[in-house]
């Protein structure tokens, strides 16, 4: 998977989980993968991750959003920043 793909499968997991069941992903088998490309790297990963958050800050998006995805993060990949 290529970082872009990661970012869009995050979007669309994390979505799918709180509930945007016609607009996220609910891919068991995506969400292997990406859980292993997460574990994969941990320079690239913290790094991408940083990135991610940070686009969630930009409007619509806030802090609450930031939080909200830390708590995705390790509750439903089990990855802790």
């Amino acid at each position: 998977m290529t970082k872009d793909e990661v970012l869009d499968a995050l979007d669309g997991l994390m979505a799918y989980d709180q509930g945007a069941t016609d607009s996220g992903t609910h891919d068991e088998l995506l969400r292997k993968r990406v859980k292993e490309w997460l574990r994969a790297d941990p320079a690239l990963t913290t790094e991408m991750l940083r990135e991610w958050l940070r686009s969630l800050l930009d409007p619509p998006y806030g802090p609450g959003d930031v939080a909200e995805a830390i708590r995705w993060l390790a509750e439903e990949m089990g990855y802790d920043l």
